[in-house]
């Protein structure tokens, strides 16, 4: 035997040796789990001993004169290990994803290895899909966590050291090569959520977003992906940012969800007995509060109460009173008044519609770019209102960005061949741009997760490339007129927003005619 087969023979032992650690170590996790929390035996029977035996003695043989019977040892304990890690993930669909996040969250901090040997049980066992997912993306989550007392939050970890642990776990998988500029494109969308999970104040506007369900739903349908470890890092912190986001909004809303149910659940009875005759649907409601409010008091008994469980019960409590306002009403109660925060959106609308039109088609990418400028300082530059977090993300130009100013009377033209329907041209390619950097994004991820976009979708894609060849034509237009053509500012600008609408264009082309 040569030296290079010799080799592969020990890599061979090594690979083996480890996977009987993962598969161990899962067992250890099982035996916990069905003995603490789900008060069964386990539903399997493996004899660890004498396959840690077999292994064990394979390691005394790797030399070139017992290199033949270590590679029939080595036979023999693959398959022993491979049968092993099938009953083990049989046992483990009778685990779900909250079981698996009670139990670790009832011990102390654990051994990192633990988690990492875990996580190669999966591996191993290329068993990554459905609630395995989640419960990877979990355990992924308390390798990149840290808990920070004094600041009562949790932090990721330092990130040199985490994507060195996330690579050589992920080695373990056989995952394609992916182009570079769909890893960013999913990064970035990684980060927009964590950005708007991170800002949001209250509860019921996190429950009502359904962000937590978006967000699980993209770790799902990003496939293989989910595993590139830049993108798996991202996703790390935008686990951390909900859990902090979770723990710092849910304590007040339990009390009052608690008070509040208690309080109807109270006078259910005479509920019932008064309005039930008269409204069968208020019965089916308080029926479906009941359920909720059992399901609820039972999670939040095992410390693992879920927000969609949360959320269906204040759905409840929220009909049932409705129901009761209309029944008894006997007057035409004084309309609330409503909050200035619908004056002013109202507001807005009316702005932009009275400048581009009521069936302008780019209305709500329009109202996105007047919602990051007017919220500013009229005296800051357009080069330095460009730059700003508020409207960095929209990844404006500094023209266009004066352009709308101008178009809102914030900020005077700069000269006569400075017009109306130039900052218009502006303003519509900006928000194309955007609106077609959203389609492509969502497009190239349902790509890469191997679904097939919905006709709605592909539909908004074509509107958008139909939309970005009429403004092309503009664009051709005005680089055709004097005035326009012997103003090398103005040139500039011109070639500038029109090139940069193009290469928006050509990236959603592609991946449309790829899906269509």
């Amino acid at each position: 035997m040569s030296v290079v087969e010799l080799g592969a023979l020990q890599s061979r032992y090594a690979r083996a040796s480890d996977r009987f650690k993962a598969v161990w170590t899962y067992h250890q996790f099982a035996s916990g789990v069905f003995a603490k929390l789900l008060n069964e035996k386990v539903p399997y029977e493996i004899d660890f001993n004498q396959l840690y035996e077999r292994i064990k003695r394979i390691s005394s043989m790797l030399n070139v004169a017992e290199a033949a019977v270590a590679s029939l040892g080595l036979d023999h304990a693959e398959t022993a290990t491979t049968r092993a890690s099938r009953e083990l993930i049989a046992a483990d669909d009778r685990i779900s994803p909250s079981v698996v996040r009670r139990f670790f969250e009832k011990l102390k901090r654990q051994d990192d290895n633990i988690i990492h040997f875990l996580i190669k049980f999966y591996f191993y066992a290329d068993a990554v899909e459905g609630d395995r997912r989640d419960k990877v993306d979990f355990f992924f989550t308390r390798l990149g966590e840290d808990y920070m007392p004094e600041r009562g939050e949790y932090v990721s970890r330092e990130s040199l050291d985490l994507r060195q642990r996330v690579v050589a776990l992920v080695s373990l998988l056989r995952v394609g090569e992916t182009p570079q500029e769909e890893i960013v494109r999913l990064i970035r969308a990684v980060r927009r959520m964590r950005e708007e999970i991170g800002a949001i104040e209250k509860f019921d506007d996190l429950l009502d977003s359904n962000l937590l369900k978006n967000a699980r739903t993209f770790k799902h349908r990003i496939g293989d992906l989910y595993f590139n470890p830049d993108v798996l890092m991202a996703i790390v912190d935008l686990n951390v940012t909900t859990k902090n986001r979770f723990a710092k909004l849910y304590p007040n809303e339990e009390q009052k969800l608690l008070a509040d149910a208690e309080n109807l659940l109270e006078h259910g009875k005479a509920i019932e007995q008064n309005f039930g005759d008269s409204n069968p649907s208020l019965l089916e409601e308080i029926a479906r509060f009941r359920d909720y409010k059992e399901r609820f008091d039972s999670l939040r008994a095992q410390s693992n109460v879920k927000h969609d469980v949360v959320a269906g019960l204040k759905s409840s409590m929220n009909n049932i009173l409705a129901q009761l306002d209309r029944g008894l009403s006997g007057h035409e109660e004084e309309a609330p008044d409503l909050p200035a925060a619908f004056f002013d959106e109202a507001r807005r609308v009316d702005n932009v519609t009275e400048r581009f039109g009521t069936n302008e088609p780019l209305l709500e990418y329009v109202l996105k770019i007047d919602e990051a400028i007017e919220a500013l300082d009229p005296s800051i530059t357009p080069e330095d209102l460009v730059q700003l977090p508020a409207t960095q993300e929209l990844r404006l130009e500094a023209w266009e960005a004066a352009g709308y100013q101008k178009l809102i009377d914030r900020r005077p033209p700069d000269a006569d061949e400075d017009t109306e329907e130039l900052w218009l041209l502006y303003i519509r390619a900006a928000a194309l741009r955007i609106k077609v950097d959203e389609e492509a994004t969502i497009l190239a991820t349902a790509m890469a997760a191997g679904v097939r976009p919905e006709g709605e979708l592909l539909a908004k894609a074509k509107r958008s490339l139909d939309l970005a060849k009429e403004l092309d034509e503009l664009f051709g237009d005005f680089l055709q007129e004097a005035v326009y053509y012997s103003n090398r500012r103005i040139l500039h600008q011109l070639y500038r927003s029109r090139f940069r609408l193009l290469r928006g264009f050509s990236g959603l082309w592609l991946i449309y005619d790829r899906q269509s």
